[in-house]
């Protein structure tokens, strides 16, 4: 029985029956990734695993593989719904065969600036494109049966103090821009979740925040699970008063029980317990977790090649060409005998930023110059040199460590705490191929919340004596020996800092020689009890040598030189934002001094975020590759021969230089609040308003075919003015494109549109065709309904501007296009 549920006083003739608190149990997580079970309700346990971009282990194992699907702003330069839901199905199908209930994804934040250390999650800088994206994404996971968690509600593009910070935003720029891809996704694909973010709006945490909540259950009338981020919430009657269905992980500090006690002290109204147990006993149903129940069947399931064949697809319909001089590209094989490939993304490519859904990706693994070493085939050479060291450390296991047994990798241990009364006993060990470990919950022979002490182990033989960094972090005191010599003892991180230095996976390092032969590197890590524990340990030779120089070498004698070059994985992370939209200086003086030797000159920029590109008029061709998915070797390979054409456009405008980002310079005040009047508006309509010219604007994209717009008019129809929070719908405007070029295409035509009195123009329709050589086709684009309202402060409601209103059909944020007319 239920605390409370069913006990009363007896008064005279009268009993005076407490508060039903049936489910209550249900409003807290049960460890780390479930839900808790409640026999009562008849709802069993739903395992929620982090996305988006491939499933994350539940015990950060790289054992645990899944699929790496491309990145948010990868599957945005596509601009095509259609194959978002595809990518969807295939994360929900992963999902499904594991046993998750819901997935952490997708992130409809929006990256308001390149900066941000999580964009790569994110879609798209304009609303519109990725609520229409973020939807199909959700559609594709929810068609197989399994739920989706759409994050972080909102205002959640900053990392620097993101559990404390505080986003300014008028409610106009709240409603019409930050919230409206959730917005979208929640009229047109109803995620199961909804997931608060950790920051605070207007001075208010997220998962506190009643008129946030009260937008998405009573504006929009969400009926799914609005649940926190992970260790989101810290008071009870806020939280559950404000509308927080569930608090995740478990075992729930806030609310579970608490919820149930609060109620019963009057703190929080019955009501709003029975509307979250509600709401988690309907995602119990949808999910098929109700006691006899059977989880919905998919809509689809790809055998493993049909996935890796999805996968290639959205790859090169991600790719954006933004320079193609002379027509370099596509590279012609039978013209090239010796082909240098020069770059550290060719041979290790980046797929993802640092966080907590790090991915291990799954099965083969083909890196882009096994792809192009393939393509090419055997009668051209195909030379490799990388160009640039590593920016940051690597794992103890990719410079080749072995455990001290001998085998590849290193030995990782568990051990009592150290105490006066007793011995270190080993509790715990075995060999792991990584150097970085994460413990949600129980750690391996120690339990939960309990004291211990982990260690790894590691030997690295060196043919001769050379100076090496070397660093070793975690949430305890962490110690670094070299061959039982004690160089480094590094303090454990500030308690409000923790889950901050886990994602980050943050080390202090220190430089040393080390003589030649075999080293045993130890790194130990002291903790007491706590809900997360970690511990890191990386290290770096120092390069003898300038790697540009014999990059340099090669090049110079190649018929043609490709470069790949972009992020590492922790360049772009969780809980830290860049200083700078340039990639690393050692990539731009890679490429600048190859296009110096070297006139076929093809530079692929392995990046998933707005980048700074100084070089762009020095090269031949530049591709844009973004945070492709696993498959980016086949799908790059393909692209550069010509056997696909590059179509996608971008979700992003790029800068020319750092000063043009909206907001530089701005950064949070002493309270930590970070007022977003000084970066609005901001993407392409920060560039409109400003007369900053874009580097390449939003919606830019070349092909190996060349479009032209012929012409564009309004479409006839019924338009309908509705009520002004649904828009006006039935616009429609109709494009005449030709191919001009001598090969198939693939071109998205685009439609602008401005308020009256407005000075700028906002995405509102888009369309994508694919027209033969020398053909023309007519291309039908229904324009936003949505798109036409406006947030009014004074009456704290929704407009629809009357009079003339300026639709512009172009092929960019940047083109005049055609202008046409419509008027409300």
């Amino acid at each position: 029985m239920t605390a409370g549920s069913a006990a009363g006083t007896e008064v005279g003739d009268a009993v005076n029956v407490g508060p039903d608190l049936t489910g209550a149990e249900l409003t807290g997580g049960l460890n780390g990734w479930s839900t808790t079970a409640s026999s009562e309700a008849g709802v069993e346990e739903m395992v929620l695993l982090d996305g988006p971009l491939g499933l994350v282990s539940k015990a950060m194992d790289e054992r645990d593989t899944s699929l790496v699907m491309p990145s948010g702003t990868a599957l945005a330069a596509t601009w095509n719904p259609g194959l978002v839901a595809e990518v969807g199905q295939l994360i929900g199908q992963q999902g499904r065969e594991r046993g998750v209930s819901v997935i952490l994804g997708p992130n409809l934040n929006l990256p308001r600036s390149p900066l941000s250390g999580r964009a790569f999650e994110m879609f798209s800088e304009d609303p519109f494109l990725t609520g229409v994206l973020g939807a199909s994404w959700v559609e594709g996971v929810q068609s197989q049966g399994v739920g989706a968690c759409a994050k972080h509600v909102v205002a959640n593009d900053t990392e620097t103090e993101r559990r404390r910070m505080n986003s300014r935003v008028e409610p106009g720029t709240l409603r019409e821009t930050y919230l409206r891809p959730f917005e979208t996704a929640v009229r047109t694909a109803s995620p199961w979740m909804l997931l608060m973010a950790y920051n605070r709006v207007n001075g208010t945490h997220c998962a506190q925040n009643g008129e946030l909540i009260g937008i998405l259950k009573k504006d929009w009338k969400y009926d799914g699970v609005v649940v926190s981020d992970w260790f989101g919430v810290d008071d009870t009657a806020g939280a559950a008063n404000a509308g927080l269905d569930l608090e995740m992980p478990g075992p729930a500090r806030y609310l579970g029980a608490r919820f149930a006690d609060a109620v019963t002290a009057g703190e929080v109204p019955e009501p709003r317990l029975h509307d979250a147990v509600e709401r988690l006993t309907r995602l119990a149903d949808r999910a098929g977790r109700r006691t006899g129940g059977t989880v919905p069947a998919p809509a689809l399931l790809r055998a493993p090649e049909e996935q890796r064949d999805t996968l290639v697809r959205a790859a090169v319909a991600s790719f954006v060409l933004l320079e193609n001089k002379d027509k370099v590209l596509p590279l012609d094989p039978a013209r090239i005998k010796t082909l240098a490939v020069v770059g550290p993304n060719a041979a290790k490519p980046c797929f993802q930023g640092g966080t907590f859904a790090t991915v291990r990706p799954e099965g083969e693994l083909v890196t882009p110059l096994d792809a192009i070493r393939d393509a090419f085939g055997p009668d051209v050479e195909v030379l490799y040199e990388p160009g640039a060291a590593p920016s940051s450390a690597l794992s103890l296991t990719e410079v080749g460590s072995t455990a001290p047994d001998g085998t590849p990798g290193v030995l990782m241990e568990v051990l009592s705490p150290a105490t006066d009364d007793s011995p270190v006993e080993v509790l715990y060990s075995e060999i792991r191929q990584a150097s970085a470990f994460v413990w949600f919950g129980p750690v391996p022979g120690v339990g939960a919340n309990a004291p211990g002490r982990a260690r790894i182990t590691a030997r690295l033989r060196l043919d001769t004596p050379a100076r090496w960094t070397l660093g070793a972090g975690g949430t305890g005191v962490s110690s670094l020996t070299v061959d039982g010599r004690h160089v480094l003892e590094v303090p454990p991180p500030a308690p409000d800092d923790v889950m901050g230095v886990v994602a980050r996976a943050e080390t202090q390092q220190t430089t040393l020689d080390l003589p030649a032969g075999e080293v045993e590197v130890v790194v130990e890590m002291a903790f007491q009890p706590g809900r997360v524990q970690a511990i890191t340990a990386v290290a770096a030779p120092e390069q003898t040598s300038d790697p540009l120089t014999d990059a340099l070498a090669i090049a110079a004698r190649a018929d043609a030189v490709i470069v790949v070059v972009g992020d590492e994985q922790g360049s772009s992370r969780e809980s830290a934002d860049r200083t700078t939209a340039a990639l690393d200086p050692a990539c731009d003086r890679l490429v600048g001094a190859v296009a110096a030797v070297n006139a076929e000159t093809v530079v692929v920029v392995n990046a998933s975020r707005a980048v700074l590109l100084p070089w762009a008029d020095r090269v031949k061709a530049v591709l844009m590759a973004w945070f492709p998915g696993q498959e980016f070797g086949r799908a790059l390979a393909s692209v550069l021969t010509g056997d696909s054409s590059p179509s996608g456009r971008l979700p992003v405008s790029f800068p020319a230089r750092n000063e043009d980002i909206p907001g530089w310079g701005h950064t949070l005040d002493p309270e930590l609040t970070l007022d977003y009047a000084a970066s609005e508006p901001m993407g392409y309509r920060h560039h409109q308003e400003t007369d900053r010219a874009p580097r390449y604007p939003f919606g830019y994209g070349l092909g190996y075919t060349e479009f032209v717009l012929v012409d564009a008019a309004t479409a006839s129809g019924a338009v309908k003015n509705l009520n002004p929070a649904d828009g006006v719908e039935g616009v429609a405007v109709q494009a005449t494109v030709r191919n001009s070029g001598d090969t198939r295409g693939h071109d998205t035509v685009q439609v602008y549109g401005r308020a009256p009195g407005e000075t700028g123009f906002r995405l509102m329709g888009f369309a994508a065709v694919d027209v033969a050589a020398g053909e023309t086709v007519k291309a039908r684009i229904s324009v936003d309904p949505l798109g036409f309202r406006r947030w009014s402060e004074a009456a704290s409601a929704w407009v629809v501007p009357s009079g003339d209103w300026e639709l512009r059909v172009s092929r960019n944020a940047a083109d005049s296009g055609i202008l046409c007319r419509i008027s409300l």
